[in-house]
């Protein structure tokens, strides 16, 4: 046999002893002193960890809405006649009492004098009648149809002053004259329209309030209203309907504020805000929410043995900046970096991080409306 041959079949033959040698010392659970040792565990994940304590957080109702005035109404005439005078224009502000327009008197002043003077004529005969029947000279039946006739008088010579009284327009309160369809010259019919008179102060903000919400309103909540103009007030909850309307399910709710001069004019949009109490929450970042395995929003957090929690978390407000968020303990220690690395009771590392999350939140200043017809958003 060739010399080379035998040196590479003696090499593989002491090269299968030395690997089959190995595997039955590992089989016999023998190490030698070359062996490796076991591999260490894996360190537990490091998280970012900040700790916080809850705040009490104002919660508000807002809603988007519109001004109306306090009262409107339209001015009608009580007799018929041509305008002789138009005292006030549109545009006008008038205070009760005033006289708006004031028609031609014609005959009526002619009638209020016939009237007074036929007064007189019964008061006499009335006078003498009274004195025949002292003397018994005058019967009881006769004596009462002489007051029947001069009661009759006085009441013909009232319906004289009142027709006369007519012919002078006025306003029943103080407001501003929205419109005058008459003119000098135009003959008025009973009933015809000669003004409509608005009254801006107070000034009433109707809102639309959703089922969900209707529950935290009641009359005499403060509420405070921005308007179209920039011009805000505050003011009061003066009104809040019994049922809702069968189209939309919303409620309509008014509120009252004080509008001297008539400064804001009605009809213009609004939104009000109104505080329904506080809460304890904590502010976090959008970052630092998450979803359970059953789809729910919440927050991680490490417990004291350092080991992962899950809460489920409500939004009550939110700004540009996080959320307000109840569900958690008042002392919470929230998963900032990693929860999406963590499993629910998995013990890791912490790394806490120094600051508090909400010192930094000017207390949810853009709040997310919870009840708008015309923009319904989500729910507070």
């Amino acid at each position: 046999m060739n010399k080379s041959y035998l040196i590479a079949a003696v090499f593989t033959l002491g090269l299968a002893a030395w690997v089959l040698g190995g595997y039955f010392v590992k089989s016999s659970g023998k190490e030698t002193p070359d062996a490796p040792a076991v591999a260490d565990a894996v360190a537990p994940m490091t998280v970012s960890v900040r700790t916080q304590e809850a705040r009490s957080v104002e919660q508000y109702i807002v809603a988007q809405g519109q001004a109306e005035p306090n009262r409107t109404v339209t001015i009608r005439a009580e007799t018929t006649g041509q305008v002789a005078e138009i005292l006030a224009d549109e545009g006008a502000t008038v205070a009760a009492g005033d006289v708006i327009a004031r028609l031609e008197s014609n005959d009526r002043q002619a009638r209020l004098a016939r009237a007074e003077a036929h007064v007189r004529e019964q008061e006499s005969a009335y006078e003498a009648s009274e004195t025949l029947g002292k003397k018994g000279y005058q019967t009881q039946r006769q004596a009462d149809q002489t007051f029947s006739s001069l009661q009759t008088a006085k009441a013909e010579l009232e319906e004289a002053r009142i027709e006369l009284e007519r012919i002078e327009i006025k306003a029943p309160f103080e407001g501003v004259v929205l419109s005058s369809p008459i003119e000098l010259g135009a003959y008025v019919d009973v009933n015809g329209e000669v003004a409509t008179i608005v009254d801006n102060d107070p000034l009433v903000v109707s809102l639309r309030i959703t089922q969900q919400n209707i529950a935290d309103l009641k009359v005499g909540q403060a509420a405070s209203v921005t308007f179209a103009t920039g011009q805000k007030r505050d003011g009061k909850i003066r009104y809040v309907a019994a049922r809702a309307d069968e189209d939309t399910r919303t409620f309509r709710v008014e509120v009252e504020l004080p509008n001297p001069d008539g400064e804001i004019p009605s009809g213009i949009s609004a939104e009000a805000k109104i505080p329904t109490g506080s809460v304890m929450a904590h502010f976090v970042s959008p970052a630092a929410l998450s979803l359970n395995e059953e789809g729910k929003l919440g927050v991680k957090t490490v417990n004291e043995d350092n080991k992962v929690a899950f809460h489920t978390a409500d939004i009550v407000l939110s700004d540009v900046n996080g959320a307000w968020i109840t569900g958690l303990p008042a002392h919470a220690r929230i998963i900032t970096l990693g929860h999406g690395f963590v499993q629910i009771g998995e013990e890791v590392q912490v790394a806490e991080e120094q600051g508090n999350a909400s010192d930094g939140s000017q207390e949810a200043a853009a709040l997310l409306p919870t009840s708008s017809i015309e923009e319904p958003t989500a729910a507070r």
